[in-house]
């Protein structure tokens, strides 16, 4: 009895980019278009279609790996099964009989609707061929297909091979033999994973925090489509900057990643950069690799410590010799290289690919069939924000493809003209220093100098402390600050604040001072806030709710020399250097009560304050390291209340919800415009911050302004909006915000 064959030819385990893509895949289940690739090919000439059938299933036919579905094993562990019977999933549309416009018409649709169907991933082939005609000599050919089964360069072995054996009906035998995709595998499961691991975690060791430009990371992609912006160097760039690769004894490839580092090291305010590339996978110790088709890619980091002082020369110098010291470990998988740093290290949103794609313009498809030419155009959906793909020739094009949830056409475009500013300079002078490079676009220094887009610049005629005075004096019984227990009129916290800055002033504290200030949200951290400011030294807010590690950090980086808090707070406090007060004390209450309830005389002070005085520290969030102190001058914050109070027409009606942590820089803001406009500062209490309690809190304290995230501003309940008569003024930060959001 002869058996039957299986239909299962092969079962194969999946390189690790191939793991990447499937699992992301699989969690953007609805995103149809990630990681999908759609090469619409436009055909000039005579196109014999039956001829070109044949030869997209003699593909199928010889690259078994084209016929894989991906699925897993009871164990979890994903795999791709190659079947015997996989079908050529081809489709032709004529339309001929259509007016050439109309066909014109017709035929983007059919290229729009097969990009909507996407690729299923579980299908017996990932791979679609669609040709639609339009005339006897213009053709367009759509090959649509997953990057699980094929990356960039093997497209274009699949476009040579397509169109040499298609002169042949598809007899492919005289193609050059190509080294099967399981070889490939099975070197990849030879390689020694624990020597990889050692080289990389070495070349990573120290990078804190992740590099992100768009500030969220890579994130979701679902509905993601990509965009793109594309600029050419001119010829002689190109040229200067090929002899300068050749004059450093690098690549041209390492000059663009060098540029790269340095503008993401700017754009992101960090000196020490990671950011992805992609790099062949095609071992030279495989014979016929060079003509295999899959996913032989892989995408790996690269680190670049940017170091004011060194040339450019010195930064192609360590990024080539990184990349050469970790050739051999190339094939280890970006997740299990990002696994071997702590938290989120080496994560990054921005990747930078350089290479040849030779399938492009008016090409010959068959240097022995000149007759048919081919114009290729490339879609495809993008998983990082932002990526920058380099194409090479006699004037180097620069492509950057961006997903739209993260950027805009006219910020990557502006991204784009940067980049090439740094170009310019390294094709002028590699040996200008990293810090010394220029990003800033011609004339934008002037403009930003003259003030060009927001008027003259101009100095605050006084400090955020007298324009709350002025306030307090002209409007002494409205309420300055409200919260679920206490409210207190301008007069009052006037009077409390000045009593405070007697008390710190008789300690110390002026100009240079820094203070802690480690209250929750309530009014006083309003009297403790005006008090510092009123004595002229700078206050550091420190959210009592922050884990105490990051409360450790910040007092010890800092330094400050007084703590003010309360009493239950002072308990749960970290050790530190600083004097801690706690303010609701019986002794600290009584000896206040005692103080003159007026402004500081210049006679009472420690020294005379002044404008370029420090107000403030505060910290960034740490997303990309450690945190990072950042001090802001009364100036600064003078100016901020002005061009706030403008800017969202804060009048002594409004009432301003004062949403923010304390150490958040939103804070400065919601406090700065109410006290100074002689708005009123509602403060809710912690139930206040999200869904139904932060509805009671607008609704209820009458807001007419509020900052919020999107994703707080997505917590309320349906219908709330209508019950907000008072809200006039709504902020988003922080957050992409969603059309369905603004739409609601």
């Amino acid at each position: 009895m002869t058996k039957t064959p299986s239909i299962i030819e092969d079962i194969l385990p999946l390189s690790p980019l191939q793991e990447g893509l499937l699992f992301h895949a699989r969690l953007e289940s609805s995103a149809k278009n990630l990681y999908v690739a759609q090469y619409a090919i436009e055909l000039s000439g005579t196109v014999n279609a039956e001829a070109l059938r044949a030869a997209a299933a003699g593909l199928l036919s010889r690259h078994a790996n084209l016929r894989a579905s991906f699925r897993s094993r009871k164990s979890g562990e994903p795999i791709q099964v190659i079947r015997r019977d996989a079908p050529l999933q081809w489709h032709e549309y004529d339309l001929t009989n259509l007016a050439p416009t109309a066909a014109e018409a017709r035929c983007a649709e059919l290229t729009g609707e097969d990009w909507a169907q996407g690729v299923d991933i579980e299908a017996p082939s990932l791979l679609r061929f669609t040709l639609i005609r339009q005339n006897p000599r213009r053709h367009r050919l759509l090959v649509t297909h997953h990057h699980l089964v094929l990356d960039g360069w093997s497209m274009t072995l699949l476009l040579r091979e397509l169109f040499q054996s298609q002169p042949h009906d598809g007899d492919n035998t005289g193609l050059p033999a190509a080294l099967p995709y399981r070889s490939y595998l099975a070197w990849l499961a030879d390689q020694d994973r624990p020597a990889a691991r050692d080289a990389w975690r070495a070349v990573m060791e120290g990078l804190e925090g992740p590099t992100y430009l768009a500030g969220v990371g890579p994130g979701a992609a679902a509905g993601s489509d990509s965009h793109d912006v594309t600029l050419e160097l001119t010829q002689e760039l190109t040229a200067r900057l090929k002899d300068q690769a050749r004059r450093s004894d690098v690549t041209l490839n390492t000059v663009f990643q060098a540029a790269w580092a340095v503008l993401l090291g700017r754009l992101t305010g960090r000196d020490d950069v990671v950011f992805g590339t992609t790099v062949s996978g095609r071992p030279g110790e495989l014979p016929g690799v060079e003509n295999t088709l899959g996913m032989l890619i892989n995408t790996v980091p690269i680190r670049a410590r940017l170091l004011p002082d060194d040339s450019l020369r010195d930064l192609f110098d360590r990024i080539q010799e990184q990349r050469f010291g970790l050739l051999e470990h190339d094939h280890l998988g970006l997740a299990e290289i990002q696994g071997l740093l702590a938290a989120d290290g080496g994560h990054f949103d921005t990747s930078v690919v350089f290479g040849d794609f030779p399938v492009h313009d008016r090409t010959p498809v068959n240097p022995a069939h000149p007759g048919l030419e081919m114009d290729v155009t490339l879609r495809e959906a993008v998983h990082y924000p932002l990526s920058l793909a380099v194409q090479s020739g006699d004037r180097l094009t620069l492509r950057f493809f961006f997903r739209t949830d993260a950027f805009d056409q006219a910020v990557v475009a502006e991204i784009a003209e940067r980049l090439i500013r740094v170009l310019e300079q390294t094709a002028a002078d590699p040996s200008t220093t990293v810090g010394g490079t220029e990003i800033l676009l011609p004339g934008e220094r002037e403009r930003l100098l003259a003030g060009e887009d927001t008027g003259p610049a101009q100095t605050p005629e006084a400090m955020l402390p007298e324009l709350f005075a002025r306030q307090a004096a002209r409007v002494p019984d409205a309420i300055a600050v409200v919260s679920e227990d206490v409210s207190l009129t301008y007069g009052q916290l006037e009077a409390r604040a000045n009593q405070l800055a007697h008390w710190l002033a008789r300690r110390g504290v002026g100009p240079e001072s820094l203070v802690a200030l480690a209250l929750p949200r309530s009014p006083e951290l309003l009297v403790a806030l005006l008090a510092v400011l009123k004595a002229g030294g700078a206050y550091l807010p420190v959210d009592p709710e922050y884990p105490a590690e990051r409360i450790a950090f910040l007092l010890a980086d800092a330094r400050p020399a007084m703590l003010l808090t309360d009493s239950s707070t002072l308990a749960a406090l970290p050790d530190s250097d600083a004097v801690q007060v706690a303010l609701d004390d019986d002794q600290i209450i009584a000896a206040l009560a005692t103080l003159p309830r007026h402004a500081l005389s210049e006679a009472e002070r420690t020294a005379p304050p002044h404008l370029r005085n420090p107000a403030y520290v505060i910290y960034t969030s740490g997303s990309t390291g450690h945190p990072k102190g950042v001090v802001v001058s009364h100036s600064g914050l003078a100016a901020l209340a002005s061009a706030q109070r403008e800017r969202l027409a804060v009048t002594a009606e409004s009432r301003i919800l004062q949403f923010a942590s304390p150490s958040f820089d939103a804070a400065v803001s919601e406090i700065a415009m109410a006290l100074t406009g002689g708005a009123t500062l509602v403060v809710p209490d912690s139930e206040g911050l999200s869904g139904e309690g932060l509805g009671r809190v607008l609704r209820e304290g009458r807001v007419s302004h509020v900052t919020l995230p999107a994703s707080v501003l997505a917590s309320l309940p349906s219908g709330v909006e209508d019950e907000l008569a008072d809200l006039s003024t709504l902020v988003l930060a922080g957050e992409v915000c969603s059309r369905e959001l603004v739409a609601r």
